[in-house]
Parts: structure tokens; C-alpha cells; sequence
């Protein structure tokens, strides 16, 4: 089934390579954002199904803040792409929406698996919450 996706992440080379992975796994690419404030328009006009969320940003609020925005008012399944193994970063990116956790550099089919692991799950947990 084709997934609505959101990149959020400012390295722009980074974002050529999800679009075309995310393209080649036969998902919609709903945007490209390179901030959270962006990230929080795009969710607004349209949600997507699921989003690729880099973890440090080059705005006021990284990742890990907009992941938690988002879910407070979108209820949307975020997967964090990072290369920040800090025991720290990671401890501090797990709560309600973070539906997986990926190192980069990417390979197209851990992408595709996580994908389908987030909004599997996150539409497990809806049902569960009703």
C-alpha cells in the first residue's frame, strides 16, 4: 500500500537520496522541509502517513521537539534518521510517536522495512487506544 511520506531533514544531498528511495519503494513523497516550522505547515495542509525526521536541525527546535509537536497535534508515526549514537540523543527520542530509529547512512531496505513498521504499528496503537 502507498504510504504518504515527509522528509524533514537539511542536508540537501540526504534529501535527493530518501525522494528517490522512497519513490522506488512505490510511496508518495508529500514534501521536503528543512525546518520544524515547516514541517509543522506541511503536516497542517497535508498530513502525511508517516515522516523521515533528522534529529539535528538547523532551527530553533531540532527533531526531537517537532517529533513531539507533531504528535501533540497530528498524531503522526515518526521515524528518526540520524547519525548521533549519544546514548543521550537516543534516550531523549524515545516517547509516544518515534516508530523506529535509523542510522544513516540509508540503505533503501531498511527504509522500505521501517516504513512499514511505523504505520503498521502506529495503526495497531490506534485501535488499542479505542
Amino acid at each position: 500500500m502507498t504510504k504518504k511520506i515527509l522528509i524533514v531533514e537539511d542536508d540537501k544531498m540526504l534529501c535527493t537520496i530518501f525522494e528517490m528511495f522512497i519513490k522506488q519503494l512505490g510511496h508518495d513523497l508529500v514534501g521536503i522541509s528543512q525546518t520544524g516550522a515547516e514541517a509543522l505547515q506541511i503536516c497542517e495542509i497535508n498530513p502525511p502517513d508517516v515522516i523521515l525526521m533528522d534529529i539535528h536541525l538547523t532551527d530553533e527546535m531540532d527533531g526531537i521537539e517537532t517529533a513531539k509537536i507533531i504528535y501533540e497535534r497530528f498524531d503522526i508515526p515518526v521515524i528518526f534518521v540520524t547519525s548521533d549514537i549519544e546514548e543521550e540523543t537516543i534516550h531523549s527520542a524515545i516517547y509516544h510517536n518515534t516508530y523506529g530509529f535509523l542510522m544513516k547512512p540509508i540503505y533503501k531496505s531498511s527504509l522500505g522495512v521501517s516504513i512499514e513498521f511505523a504505520y503498521s504499528k502506529h495503526k495497531f496503537d490506534r485501535t488499542q487506544k479505542k
